[in-house]
């Protein structure tokens, strides 16, 4: 279910804003968790919830700055608020947690330039994804007893994403585009419970094209 409200600034879609209420229903989700493949030795594998539902807020605003006497200049903006829920059969002894693999909140940005004249456009992208389960955590076992296996919940820490772009076109064919992703180069970081349990740092890459258009 979706209810949105949209506004045109110019009355065209070229500017927008929105805000938008939505609701969303699982029907056994499949999910990546621990699964027990003998006595209490536990492995990941994908099962099946019962349920899970999921609502939220969601933004997203298309600007011309153009107006301000920035001409040429276009931002945007899109961001969302999620709560998830999974559902259980009753008599399961699995704590109420979110849906693996949903965050919390998301936020795209941007600002994009084009000069008409010249040829030569830019962008700057920027992504942030809120910490999210990736991997299902498990208690198998007798209460007390040492064959009791406790595994922690697993998550994907948030990390900053930022890419640039740079083109221009040459005559009404060519076009030549240089992009750098992941600029900033943030650290990827899996912690469970309160131990990382794996990092890396992805690098950054470059990219280097010439389009011809028919």
């Amino acid at each position: 279910m979706d209810l949105r409200y949209e506004f045109y600034p110019t009355g065209n879609a070229g500017e927008a804003i929105s805000l938008a209420l939505f609701y969303k229903n699982f029907s056994k989700p499949i999910e990546w968790t621990y699964t027990v493949t003998g006595g209490t030795d536990l492995t990941y594998g994908f099962q099946n919830a019962q349920g899970a539902y999921s609502y939220g807020l969601e933004a997203e605003v298309k600007l011309d700055l153009g107006r301000i006497g920035a001409k040429g200049l276009n931002w945007s903006f899109n961001g969302s608020l999620i709560r998830s829920q999974v559902l259980f059969e009753e008599g399961s002894l699995q704590k109420n947690r979110p849906m693996q693999g949903q965050s919390p909140y998301l936020i795209n940005a941007g600002f994009f330039y084009r000069h008409d004249r010249t040829g030569w456009s830019a962008s700057v992208l920027y992504n942030r994804i809120g910490k999210r389960l990736i991997g299902v955590g498990r208690s198998v076992g007798l209460t007390g007893s040492e064959d009791t296996a406790n595994v922690p919940d697993s998550y994907e820490m948030p990390r900053d994403l930022l890419d640039l772009s740079l083109s221009k076109d040459l005559g009404e064919h060519w076009t030549l585009r240089l992009m750098c992703k992941d600029v900033i180069g943030e650290q990827v970081r899996y912690q469970q419970g309160t131990e990382t349990i794996k990092s890396y740092y992805p690098g950054r890459s470059f990219l280097f094209n010439i389009k011809y258009k028919f």
